[in-house]
């Protein structure tokens, strides 16, 4: 009896491994690191609406320009201590055509909330409306925020990751692609210049 019971333990010990083995190798053939690339792809077209004024814009009216798209909620921790920061970079960047784009799935009057009483954002600050959902590659945000695209100033993503970044991240993510980009003379699209 002492024998049957030793060698159904053995038994098991060894199924189990390999059920966890088989597990670990579907885990890492599927997992986010190994999806497919998208740096050096046209960056598809989203569509969103801009926080302050509720007006619709896509991704595409900012052509010309070094866009870093940032994905973001209000309720993510990282997001919020990368937010300064990209405020910094869309101050400094602005002028030599560099557009920081931040968007949130959440309520309109979430981001207006959380704008009035934590941080105002000096980037284009959008939404995604509740009708709508992240269309590939920008549904990533699903499984990570924040997460942040760098779309060089002919549509093409440039780069992208999951993560907060800081400042010294975001230069050295937009820089190579300056001297492409157009510098922006039209009006400002922050709030605190008219």
């Amino acid at each position: 009896m002492l024998e049957w019971t030793g060698a159904t333990l053995a038994l098991s010990a060894v199924l189990m491994g390999g059920g966890i083995a088989a597990l670990t190798l579907a885990e890492s053939s599927t997992g986010e690191e190994k999806a497919p690339s998208v740096t050096g792809t046209e960056a598809p077209g989203l569509r969103f609406r801009l926080v302050d004024s509720n007006e619709p814009k896509t991704l595409r009216e900012y052509r010309g320009q070094v866009v870093l798209l940032n994905l973001w909620a209000t309720w993510c921790p990282p997001c919020l201590d990368e937010l300064p920061q990209l405020n910094r970079l869309q101050k400094t960047y602005e002028s030599e055509g560099v557009i920081v784009i931040t968007i949130s799935d959440e309520r309109r009057s979430t981001i207006r909330r959380f704008e009035r009483e934590k941080l105002e954002l000096q980037t284009v600050s959008g939404y995604l409306p509740q009708d709508r959902s992240w269309p590939a590659p920008y549904n990533r945000v699903q499984q990570s925020r924040p997460y942040s695209f760098v779309i060089g100033p002919e549509g093409i993503i440039r780069d992208f990751w999951a993560g907060a970044g800081n400042y010294s991240t975001f230069v050295e993510a937009v820089r190579p692609y300056l001297s492409n980009a157009v510098s922006s003379d039209k009006p400002s699209l922050r709030k605190d210049v008219q």
